[in-house]
């Protein structure tokens, strides 16, 4: 990752964190259950003998970013995720306890003007587009592993009496 992030893998869950300045952290938290974007398309079937091209996997998985001020007393939290695949996942869970009185929104009803500055305020901090990208590199390795360890277990559990 670019910038100074401190990785924790545990499991399927992840965290980064960025220590910017005093009492000021931001902190990045993915799992990457369920991060691989459908690859199938239902309506078209390959015809016999016409070779199917098989879509570079990669892991794209929903994030939240929280920008934490005063020792943890102050939090923004913000849920991200990837355009390509904005349906079929899991909402991420923030280590920033957000209860059912904070007020929350969707960016479906913010103003764009709004949302281009919290895009600002996210890119000085380090989380932009190139982020994200890293992001994708930096997932899909443990998802894939994470994945072959499931088919191995399958493959020992089924073989098992």
């Amino acid at each position: 990752m670019s910038g100074v992030w401190e990785p924790e893998l545990n499991g399927t869950d992840a965290k980064l964190v960025r220590k910017v300045a005093r009492g000021k952290k931001i902190t990045v938290t993915f799992n990457i259950n369920n991060s691989i974007p459908p690859t199938f398309d239902y309506e078209e079937e390959p015809s016999q003998g016409q070779k199917v091209e098989e879509p570079e996997l990669t892991s794209t998985p929903h994030f939240v970013v929280e920008v934490i001020k005063n020792d943890g007393k102050k939090a923004l939290v913000l849920d991200c995720h990837y355009l390509e695949d904005e349906i079929g996942q899991e909402e991420s869970t923030s280590e920033f306890e957000c209860k059912d009185t904070n007020y929350t929104l969707k960016t479906d009803s913010l103003d764009w003007a709004l949302y281009n500055h919290l895009m600002d305020f996210l890119a000085d901090r380090g989380v932009d587009n190139t982020f994200a990208d890293e992001l994708v590199e930096l997932s899909t390795a443990p998802e894939h592993q994470a994945y072959i360890t499931f088919l191995e277990d399958l493959k020992s559990f089924v073989k098992s009496q």
